[in-house]
């Protein structure tokens, strides 16, 4: 597996002694569920530097992944394979995915045909394409050309349930993003942010808030 945790954060604060409330008192910090950031086409963890800070600051583990290419069903296994390590170093319980660009590919694909949705409690994309992006047709399939809207990966994710299980999805968009009008089925929340560059999408602090806001139930606005 082609990944790499960037940090694990310890919000996990067991048997603290609280001085003056009499005999020995254990008390837990609030942690929330593990987060795993998925960089897309082209990128890197390091994109996510500032949104796994502020993650990690809300209470969430965060973790990073580097995925082994641009093509998506061997980025979705490699989230797989993340996902599984992240759940045993977290008491089992379930993380939730935010993805950038193509990497919202990634994550859907390991959602829908990789089993993740019993592992997965919120499903964020950024600037996805969810329907595709024309301008990849020109690119090899194991190259990014998997996001042609016309191919084959493309129809095979959104056909059917494209949003499936009790996952809860959101899309986040900024209006200088092409594919911003992408709509798929079942969505819970859509918010788009004006103003921010694509690449600049996973260190702006609008989307960095947005994601938050989501994670904790709160459609942004």
């Amino acid at each position: 597996m082609s990944s790499r945790r960037r940090r694990i954060t310890g919000l996990v604060a067991a048997g603290i002694l609280l001085a003056g409330l009499g005999p020995c008192r254990q008390v837990q910090a609030a942690q929330k569920e593990p987060v795993i950031l998925i960089h897309g086409w082209n990128g890197s963890p390091t994109e996510f530097a500032q949104m796994e800070a502020a993650l990690e600051q809300a209470g969430h583990p965060a973790y990073t992944i580097d995925l082994p290419g641009e093509e998506n069903v061997a980025n979705a296994g490699a989230i797989r394979d993340l996902v599984a390590q992240v759940r045993q170093e977290n008491g089992g319980g379930k993380v939730s995915l935010v993805g950038h660009s193509m990497g919202g590919l990634s994550a859907r694909y390991y959602l829908k045909f990789l089993g993740g949705t019993d592992a997965t409690l919120s499903y964020v994309s950024m600037g996805t394409g969810q329907r595709g992006y024309w301008p990849a047709c020109l690119l090899p399939a194991n190259q990014g050309g998997q996001m042609c809207p016309s191919g084959t990966f493309i129809s095979r994710l959104n056909s059917g349930d494209p949003t499936p299980g009790t996952v809860r999805y959101t899309l986040l968009m900024s209006s200088l993003d092409e594919t911003r009008n992408d709509v798929i089925d079942g969505v819970w929340c859509r918010a788009e942010f004006p103003g921010v560059a694509h690449a600049d999408e996973p260190k702006s602090q609008v989307f960095i808030d947005g994601v938050i806001s989501a994670l904790d139930g709160t459609c942004p606005s």
